[in-house]
């Protein structure tokens, strides 16, 4: 859809190659810009996924006021569904420096969803936009995030409670070592650690073009990084980070069952918010957690950082809004089923399901 709807004031239109300087500029201005804003971005995911994207646009007098960055994804036999943005709940959504232009571009991304005839429409956030509930949309909080605030690391390290202190100091007594990845097979490294993770937690992974393609698109210019633990000459566990502007996302953490206690995750966290000091990021996002990872919520706040529910928008259109509760479900069938099958048959699979379940 690349007409203007609606009112003149703003314009809202689909963007086109022109318009990516402008959408860049106005990413640099908004404080919680991030990677999954950016049209490279943009391109990734339709690289590895194959869904397309739709990014809307306002104007306001001539300038950018607001963006919307839209995911048409399309299975057969289940329909179809228009996100912002999959593969994330949080750190996504749209941005705007006005509440007209946001509106414009909830009733533009509407407009679509009908005119594709979606299941339903799905933008996700990290804070309320409770004027969305007055044009239909459904709320939910399934999930709660955790981010912190950067500061001088003397000021950031005063602030992590004692025992993480002590556990990053433990990590290096015990031969913990991390390193930045540059090569394809560092990242390799990381998915082998990562399969296995997400198998025994009966989570599908993305698929073998996956970290290829951030490896490819992403990581010349610095927009992700990969820290990678290990112990006598292993690789045994990684985190995953995103950034761009003044934010930093955690995407995956990951450490191998007899890394745990030599603390390898301490002295990831540690390290990937040095690095965030260091590249002059301002917040750090420790991603999602379901409400009862009560001892996982409770390790990320040790760090300095605060908890809050992501939130859910839903606008059915065609069809019924799906119970994402049961995603998180670490007792369902689904994930009992899964943690049974061998390594190579989840990274198949979960290649073929992530194209749907994002």
């Amino acid at each position: 859809m690349t007409e203007a709807v609606a009112s003149a004031q703003p314009v809202v239109r689909e963007l086109v190659h022109a318009d990516i300087a402008a959408w860049t500029q106005f990413l640099k201005t908004h404080p919680d810009a991030n990677l999954y804003h950016t049209p490279v971005w943009r391109d990734t995911l339709a690289e590895v996924f194959g869904h397309r994207p739709l990014y809307l646009l306002a104007e306001s007098d001539g300038k950018v006021s607001g963006v919307l960055p839209l995911y048409l994804v399309r299975a057969p036999l289940l329909g179809s569904k228009l996100i912002s943005i999959p593969y994330d709940i949080g750190s996504g959504g749209g941005l705007a420096a006005d509440q007209a232009s946001e509106r414009a571009l909830v009733e533009c991304a509407i407009a679509i969803a009908r005119e594709r005839k979606v299941n339903y429409l799905e933008l996700r956030y990290g804070q309320p936009r409770d004027f969305l509930e007055t044009m239909g949309f459904q709320k939910s909080e399934p999930v709660l995030i955790s981010e912190m605030s950067l500061g001088p690391e003397e000021q950031v390290w005063a602030q992590v409670e004692k025992d993480h202190r002590k556990a990053v100091q433990k990590a290096a007594k015990r031969g913990i070592e991390v390193r930045e990845a540059v090569t394809l097979a560092d990242f390799r490294e990381f998915e082998r650690v990562q399969l296995q993770v997400f198998r025994d937690f009966g989570t599908p992974p993305y698929g073998a073009n996956y970290f290829p393609a951030l490896l490819r698109n992403l990581q010349s210019e610095g927009h992700v990084k990969m820290l990678l633990a290990y112990v006598d000459g292993g690789c045994v566990g990684g985190l995953v980070l995103f950034g761009w502007g003044k934010n930093m996302v955690s995407k995956f953490a990951a450490c191998l069952p007899h890394a745990v206690p030599l603390r390898a995750y301490a002295a990831l966290y540690w390290r990937a918010i040095q690095l965030g000091i260091q590249l002059g990021y301002q917040r750090i996002s420790w991603g999602t957690s379901s409400r009862d990872q009560t001892g996982l919520i409770e390790f990320k706040e040790r760090w300095g950082a605060v908890t809050h529910p992501a939130v859910l928008y839903d606008l059915p259109v065609n069809g019924a809004i799906p119970d994402i509760s049961r995603y998180y479900d670490s007792t369902g069938l689904e994930r009992r089923a899964w943690r049974k099958l061998p390594i190579p048959v989840t990274q198949w699979g979960g290649g073929i399901l992530s194209r749907w379940f994002c």
